[in-house]
């Protein structure tokens, strides 16, 4: 069975394999369904808040190209 700090890298390893445009809107996914997860269990509506967060969040790490290899 595989470590939590295993799991972590070979998860990591595989979204920094993923294009600039893939890994942006997987962000905005996650982002997404955190924020309605988050409102779920308050037990608020935050929809609106949530897709707003992911569109922003997409267009952030798309525009930023947080992955390039050009530190």
């Amino acid at each position: 069975m595989a470590g939590p700090r295993r799991l972590y890298r070979r998860a990591d390893d595989w979204a920094r394999g993923l294009s600039r445009l893939r890994y942006a809107l997987l962000t905005g996914v996650v982002v997404t369904t955190s924020v309605l997860a988050v409102g779920v269990v308050l037990g608020t509506s935050t929809t609106l808040q949530a897709v707003t967060m992911g569109v922003v969040m997409t267009t952030l790490y798309y525009a930023g190209d947080v992955n390039s290899e050009d530190d």
